[in-house]
């Protein structure tokens, strides 16, 4: 079996030193901050969870031939970063992506849609595409109270704040391995 997940990964340099510099000063408040590695930086389009290894080559073909192909045909889409959030009282940091969501929901609705009919991989139960880039998570057991509000301060003084380009020329098939320093992510490619 192969923990592996559908994704937008963020690779414009400038943007990744912009999200780096900010995570480190939210780091610097809240020590117990876990930040996203930087190579790890992504946009989910679907999680699979756990799937036979058979199924991969399966789902990698699906990506590249019908989404990469067809709809990317080698271009660049340009979407933008700005605004830092939070989803559950601050356990997960999150920074928005501005631009055609529309597309970037057609897209899901299609990967869904192709993975259905060809594999009856079950779609998902969220259909609404969200798109957001997890910087941190923050356990509430973890939380410096003394600093708290400084960190709140900090998030809320950055809701416009832009971060860079988020250029997006394919979807990708990933691997995520669970590990005691975090999760790996790996491309698999068939």
């Amino acid at each position: 079996m192969i923990r592996s997940f559908i994704a937008l990964e963020l690779e414009d340099e400038d943007t990744i030193k912009n999200i780096d510099s900010f995570s480190s000063r939210l780091k610097q408040n809240q020590p117990k901050l876990k930040l996203v590695k930087l190579n790890n930086l992504h946009m989910t389009v679907k999680f699979l969870g756990n799937i036979p290894e058979t199924l991969a080559p399966k789902i990698y073909a699906i990506l590249n031939d019908d989404i990469n192909k067809n709809i990317f045909q080698g271009k660049n889409l340009r979407y933008y970063l700005k605004g830092v959030g939070q989803f559950n009282r601050f356990s997960v940091l999150w920074i928005k992506l501005i631009g055609n969501i529309a597309l970037l929901q057609e897209i899901k609705d299609l990967v869904e849609n192709l993975l259905y009919e060809r594999l009856k991989i079950d779609r998902d139960k969220r259909q609404q595409f969200k798109p957001h880039l997890t910087i941190g998570r923050l356990r509430k057991e973890k939380i410096n109270y003394k600093t708290f509000d400084t960190f709140k301060k900090i998030i809320n003084e950055n809701k416009n704040t832009e971060f860079g380009e988020f250029t997006i020329n394919q979807i990708k098939l990933k691997k995520s391995e669970l590990t005691q320093k975090g999760p790996i992510y790996t491309d698999l490619v068939y």
